[in-house]
């Protein structure tokens, strides 16, 4: 009998809608036909938050250095120093990083995988020296190895004030 999947929506033939029972039957039918059939899929869950409550110092080139606030899971591990290890996978990187204007105008930073720069994860303010500003950006990150490491780090050419902000990391595969 024809089933279309919904359980309190369950139609076709002459009596519909048929009643939920004799369509969890078909379903289960259905189900057992195929051994390939994955019915409830799971992605070991992982993350990580960390948070900068304390002025620091960022020299060119160097890596924003959190505090850990919260980790789940055991795919994502920080070692104190602004390095991330992460295990296989696909994860969401965000961060959200207030400072100080240095003298070259500009408040830089992006994301870099195993030294590398992910080109679309730079964020840049510009403004008058001094100044208060933000900067933010989210990058989706593939691990292909298999362990990676992600870093933020300050991209301009000036030593970098951050005063507060955050760092959150998520597997999503």
């Amino acid at each position: 009998m024809p089933c279309n999947l919904n359980f309190n929506q369950c139609c076709c033939g002459r009596n519909f809608p048929i009643p939920i029972f004799t369509c969890r039957r078909n379903l289960i039918a259905l189900l057992n036909q195929s051994d390939t059939t994955v019915v409830n899929p799971t992605v070991q869950s992982a993350s990580i938050i960390t948070s900068i409550s304390s002025t620091q110092t960022v020299l060119s080139g160097g890596n924003v250095v959190p505090t850990q606030s919260f980790s789940q899971g055991n795919a994502i591990s920080y070692d104190g120093n602004g390095t991330f290890t992460l295990l296989f996978g696909r994860y969401l990187v965000s961060y959200n990083l207030g400072g100080t204007i240095p003298a070259s105008g500009d408040f830089s930073f992006g994301v870099y995988q195993n030294g590398t720069l992910l080109p679309s994860s730079q964020s840049t303010s510009s403004g008058s020296v001094g100044n208060q500003t933000n900067v933010s950006n989210s990058v989706f990150v593939d691990i292909t190895a298999p362990t990676g490491e992600i870093t933020i780090k300050n991209t301009g050419t000036d030593p970098q004030v951050v005063s507060n902000g955050s760092i959150a990391i998520q597997k999503i595969i």
